[in-house]
């Protein structure tokens, strides 16, 4: 019996115009608040832009964010993911020192930060998934928050082996995990889609065989691993399909969606 349903939101709820079809939504939500169903939205995007997709409903949803670094349930923050100033110094050096800072978001609590260096089409494609997002001069002086993941843009091409240098190298603390088009994410090591979803389960006393999973990309695989009902969506990566047990029809089918709502007529 599926009680949660997580899913990803780019590329896997999303459609390709960065919208979902409000209308099937609204029913499909209806028949998951009445069965008790609990809805989990988990993005590697702020929560100040997750949250913005599902107005008014704040108070009756999970919202992960981060890439499982910072959890708020029922318009409730109750979590997040820290790490330690001196490690961000040593990410940040190492990013400058191989000039993979020019596109670069560090990623706060309170907001997002940006140099004012980066390109105006950077900032703009930022702008899309960090709803706050500050520029500033350098990175020298820490902005006064508290992090927890850095995101930054590399040539697709070479987006796999940066990732596996940088776990080769900075492996200890954080771990590098792609998203999808070239972005690379950088977060405490052991913190993922897979482990927010666990600690939610504990929360909440469910098991994984009761949670129902979807994504598309390389960081929704420990999600996909953990749920019993896991689906890759049909555009997904092929290490999340390889991941998954199902494969959900594409997010501008509205695959999340129809797979849902299948799954609850069936039970």
């Amino acid at each position: 019996m599926i009680k949660v349903v997580a899913t990803d939101m780019d590329g896997t709820f999303l459609n390709s115009h960065n919208d979902y079809n409000r209308e099937q939504f609204k029913a499909v939500f209806e028949k998951m608040r009445k069965k008790g169903v609990k809805l989990v939205i988990i993005s590697g995007n702020q929560y100040y832009q997750i949250k913005s997709f599902f107005k008014g409903l704040e108070d009756q949803i999970t919202f992960v964010g981060e890439n499982g670094a910072y959890f708020v349930e029922n318009d409730q923050f109750i979590r997040s993911v820290r790490l330690d100033n001196e490690l961000v110094r040593k990410v940040l050096d190492y990013l400058k020192n191989e000039k993979l800072d020019d596109e670069l978001v560090l990623c706060g609590e309170e907001s997002a930060y940006i140099l004012k260096k980066a390109s105006q089409e950077a900032k703009d494609d930022f702008a899309i998934y960090y709803y706050r997002l500050k520029e500033v001069d350098s990175f020298d002086i820490l902005p006064d928050d508290h992090f927890m993941k850095f995101s930054f843009n590399t040539p697709i091409e070479k987006t796999m082996e940066i990732c596996e240098q940088l776990n080769i190298i900075l492996g200890d603390k954080v771990r590098a995990v792609t998203s999808g088009h070239g972005n690379i994410d950088i977060i405490a090591k052991g913190i993922n889609k897979g482990s927010a979803l666990e600690y939610l389960l504990e929360r909440w006393d469910i098991s994984p065989d009761d949670l129902a999973g979807f994504g598309d990309g390389g960081n929704d695989v420990e999600l996909l691993r953990l749920a019993k009902y896991s689906y890759a969506m049909a555009n997904g990566s092929e290490q999340a399909k390889a991941a998954a047990r199902y494969i959900a029809p594409s997010n501008d089918d509205s695959g999340v969606l129809q797979t849902v709502e299948r799954l609850l007529e069936e039970e």
